[in-house]
């Protein structure tokens, strides 16, 4: 409604329109937004003092008013701002009135712009009260003065913008989590909203679409299965909990789920514990358009909150999510080997072949450079026989995890521990002095060169090759220094991966999972041998040389 004023014959009447603006950061000196979405008390304040203003200026009338509550100063695309620039377009206002110039922007060049040229233009008075702005008793003086607290106002948003983001850094450096909204499968403590906690429901879903997939469905396949099943996918999820939550992923008024959601959900770390932020972000407080950082720039926290997958099952899906891997016609998961095979010729894997003989099939796996007719040799093996083979050598190597598993039981854990420190501070020994040994060769190679002994070619190669022999032999200390110190916190002492074995401990057929689990690659040879590369064998062969050690000192 239009604040009528006492009409003023000397004076030029004016029409109107307040505007009024708080940002985010304005809110963490205010009281803000209420829990019921009303308008703050920094914008009523504003409101009472145009008004006021307006009472001791009658030839303006006040004929509309709008506002941006939670809106930043460097950013005028804000609808209220919006409104007030329809206005002024299309002609039913000629004055413009702020609380002062930080309310209209804090970017100096584009609030400048509005000032001297766009209201300008379409003949507007602008009015900025705290400032004493007039732009109808503007003086020769506020050429100077008004660009200098432009300038003033986008200083302050700069320092204000390093601030935030340092402030976000160290809060993503102490694992705080610091995103809107918390990932599918947990949920924000009610006791610090930077804290997360596991949501047992969601939770529950997440195992079992890592599951489904180790036992070898495809993505597709996961997310029709969850649909029929009636389980809501993670907007919808979030929408059910009241949460206001939107989604650039969505096609469908009512999402479902799909290949990209499950893909997101199984390589994503945070289900091992791991929090990773600051994946994407604007360039700096002037630019809004987020884009993807660097890997070297993201913050990532190891054993941050409780795991829900656990870090071999997680390791597993994404070894198998890289492998080139094709269900077989009319089959909703893989076949037990699929992506497993490989030619030891050409690398390349091996696939599946099907040869029809009068009315039966038969299945042969073949390298796929010949099955291209790229040359190679066809590493030819019939699928069962192959199978057999592989679940007969599986259980073997189940079955000496389990006897390497009593022998730890018998030793114990600790004591291993103890005896891995030990040959591991033998060989930091050992590498200090090749690099002792490494750095003094160095040094007397500028002597030799003083002496003529060797030319500057000859130093500089020589030269070149100790210093790359030192720096790996450095870089072996570290990792080395970096394994003891896991042994000694007891990081180390894990032996889930025994756990993996142990589990599929009497199988009687090879599926999808007892293959993916324990097995990386089998390399299949023309004559028909074959070479499984177990998983886990560095932990076995560690193991089995500290057995070893100890045998002998029995005998």
């Amino acid at each position: 409604m239009a604040v009528r004023k006492k009409q003023v014959p000397d004076l030029e009447e004016y029409r109107a329109m307040a505007y009024y603006r708080l940002s985010k950061d304005d809110k963490n000196e205010d009281r803000g937004r209420d829990s019921d979405g009303e308008i703050s008390d920094s914008i009523l304040n504003q409101r009472k003092l145009v008004h006021a203003y307006l009472k001791n200026h009658p030839n303006i009338t006040l004929i509309d008013e709008a506002y941006d509550d939670g809106y930043s100063g460097t950013n005028y695309d804000r609808p209220g701002f919006r409104s007030v620039l329809e206005k002024v377009q299309s002609g039913s206002i000629n004055c413009v009135i702020v609380k002062d110039l930080s309310r209209l922007g804090r970017e100096y060049i584009e609030t400048g712009k509005y000032l001297e040229m766009i209201f300008p233009s379409f003949g507007i008075r602008f009015i900025a009260i705290n400032d004493d702005v007039d732009s109808e008793h503007s003086t020769a003086g506020d050429d100077i003065i008004i660009p200098i607290k432009n300038i003033m106002n986008e200083s302050y948003c700069r320092e204000l913008s390093k601030k935030l983001r340092n402030q976000f850094r160290i809060q993503r450096g102490n694992g705080e989590f610091l995103g809107a909204f918390a990932s599918y499968g947990y949920c924000k403590s009610p006791d610090d909203k930077h804290k997360l906690i596991v949501d047992e429901y969601a939770a529950e879903v997440v195992r079992g679409i890592f599951s489904m997939k180790i036992k070898g469905h495809s993505q597709s396949v996961i997310a029709d299965f969850l649909d029929h099943e009636q389980i809501l996918p993670p907007s919808e999820y979030k929408k059910s909990l009241g949460m206001k939550y939107k989604t650039g992923f969505q096609a469908f008024a009512q999402s479902k789920w799909s290949v990209v959601t499950i893909n997101r959900i199984l390589t994503n770390p945070i289900y091992i514990g791991t929090l990773v932020q600051g994946k994407r972000g604007t360039p700096n407080y002037k630019i809004k358009k987020m884009k993807v950082r660097s890997e070297d720039d993201w913050v990532v926290v190891e054993n941050n909150h409780p795991a829900i997958i656990d870090p071999l099952m997680f390791s597993t899906v994404q070894k198998m999510m890289e492998r080139d891997t094709r269900r077989p016609p009319k089959k909703d998961t893989l076949l037990p080997l699929a992506g497993i095979l490989f030619c030891p010729d050409c690398g390349r894997t091996l696939q599946r072949r099907t040869v029809t003989r009068g009315k039966r099939k038969h299945y042969y796996y073949v390298c796929a450079t010949y099955k291209d007719g790229k040359g190679c040799s066809s590493h030819s093996f019939e699928q069962k026989k192959l199978e057999e083979t592989v679940l007969h050598a599986v259980s073997n190597q189940i079955q000496m995890v389990v006897e390497l598993n009593q022998l730890v039981q018998d030793i114990g854990l600790n004591n291993i521990d103890q005896i891995r420190q030990g040959r591991i501070d033998v060989m930091i020994v050992k590498k200090e002095q090749d690099l002792d040994r490494d750095k003094e060769f160095r040094m007397k190679l500028y002597e030799a060169l003083n002496e003529d002994l060797i030319d500057r070619d000859e130093y500089n190669k020589m030269r070149m090759k100790y210093s790359k022999q030192i720096e790996d032999t450095e870089k072996a200390i570290r990792k080395l220094q970096l394994q003891r110190a896991e042994i000694s916190s007891g990081s180390s002492a894990d032996n889930n991966w025994i756990m993996q074995f142990i589990k599929f401990k009497g199988i009687s057929e090879l599926t999808r999972e007892v293959v993916v689990t324990l097995v990386d690659r089998i390399y299949v040879y023309e004559d028909k041998r074959i070479r499984i590369e177990f998983n886990y064998r560095n932990e076995i062969a560690a193991y089995q040389e500290i057995f070893q050690e100890r045998a002998k000192e029995v005998v």
